[in-house]
């Protein structure tokens, strides 16, 4: 009896729904389907189906975290690895940019493929790594790092601006630029390097406008190579009992959490549409989410501290990966409606404290 097969196109829609773990495994079984994980093609449309995980670094090693929102949510850890000894930063279509300092090296990794790169060769001079992103004008993703550095404007001012350090993978090497913008921006808004975020190609952060009182978006915009206010985020004042974090939203959108030191209370918000390529941020409109008044709810800390929203047919749930204030070891938090429940990571695979935790897609893009 002839065994019946899918159509091509069907079995394609299939595994691009299959978690990246499971298509790792997959490449074995035959021929076809190692040659399909492979292409670029099926790696971009996999990206785009794929949930959000968190990306936890403890004292020793790196774990991805995912949370099944079910009516009873449960989580799934897994070990990453990633060989390569330094801090794990920001993160763009499943790849992460690693840093160590004590050496001044750095490299990227794609955990899901077990392939690390180290790239171009280190600056000389010391800056803060940012983040990752792409040449969204050009028809093939041309991927760059950023970061910058503090420099004073002469020896006789003690005005600072931002120099920035961009790593191209197309030159494999790493270049400065100084903008004439990059000091007007550096006096009126504070940028902070934490919680930066990858949408478009282009990387994202709060800041704080000095000179109109406003709590901003920047950009920046990786095919200009430059930094401009993108948007005003919902937040009537400057209050420094409050704290901000960015996150992307259904993929293609942005969510805000504010929340206040004082009371715990977080309230959250969503941009109302998608976030176009080539968007000025000039017709963003935010809606609020949802609220979360829990008395003794944990804080939100910038770099231990990641958090995600999403809106299924279980409503709307929020998520929020943090370590513990005593032990530092980390949790998870769903809260939904009346549901808050608190799920304890399996600390016998989980060993030592949270350093670092980010929220990452799963990807099978290979590192080239």
């Amino acid at each position: 009896m002839v065994q019946r097969k899918l159509p091509s196109e069907l079995e394609e829609e299939i595994l691009i729904r299959v978690p990246p773990s499971s298509l790792a495994r997959f490449r074995a079984v035959c021929k076809e389907w190692n040659v399909l994980f492979s292409d670029k093609r099926f790696a971009n449309n996999q990206l785009a189906c794929a949930r959000p995980e968190f990306m936890l670094q403890t004292d020793s090693n790196v774990f991805s975290i995912s949370v099944n929102l079910n009516d009873d949510p449960t989580l799934q850890v897994r070990k990453l690895t990633i060989d390569f000894p330094g801090f794990h930063y920001c993160n763009c279509d499943g790849y992460f940019v690693l840093y160590d300092l004590l050496h001044n090296r750095a490299a990227v990794s794609n955990p899901w493929l077990r392939q690390t790169k180290r790239i171009g060769c280190a600056l000389d001079e010391p800056f803060t790594l940012c983040g990752m992103g792409y040449d969204s004008s050009r028809p093939e993703k041309s991927y760059k790092i950023f970061g910058f550095k503090y420099c004073r404007l002469n020896e006789l001012q003690s005005t600072y601006y931002q120099r920035f350090a961009i790593f191209e993978f197309e030159t494999n090497a790493w270049k400065f630029i100084d903008h004439a913008n990059n000091l007007e921006n550096s006096t009126r808004e504070q940028w902070w390097c934490y919680g930066n975020v990858s949408l478009n190609g282009n990387l994202f952060s709060t800041a704080y406008d000095f000179e109109t009182g406003q709590y901003i978006i920047r950009i920046f915009d990786f095919s200009k190579e430059i930094v401009k206010p993108f948007c005003i985020l919902p937040c009537e004042k400057k209050d420094s009992n409050q704290t901000h974090a960015l996150a992307v939203y259904k993929g293609d959108r942005f969510s805000l959490l504010e929340q206040c030191y004082k009371t715990s209370k977080i309230e959250i918000w969503v941009t109302k549409k998608k976030i176009s390529n080539g968007d000025d941020g000039d017709n963003v409109v935010w809606i609020k989410f949802m609220t979360v008044s829990i008395p003794n709810f944990p804080r939100f800390y910038h770099t231990f501290s990641r958090y995600m929203v999403d809106n299924n047919i279980c409503g709307k749930t929020f998520v929020m990966c943090c370590p513990d204030d005593k032990t530092r070891r980390a949790w998870v938090y769903v809260v939904r409606g009346d549901l808050c429940k608190k799920i304890k990571i399996d600390h016998y695979l989980v060993d030592g404290s949270c350093s670092l935790c980010c929220v990452y897609v799963p990807s099978l893009m290979p590192i080239t």
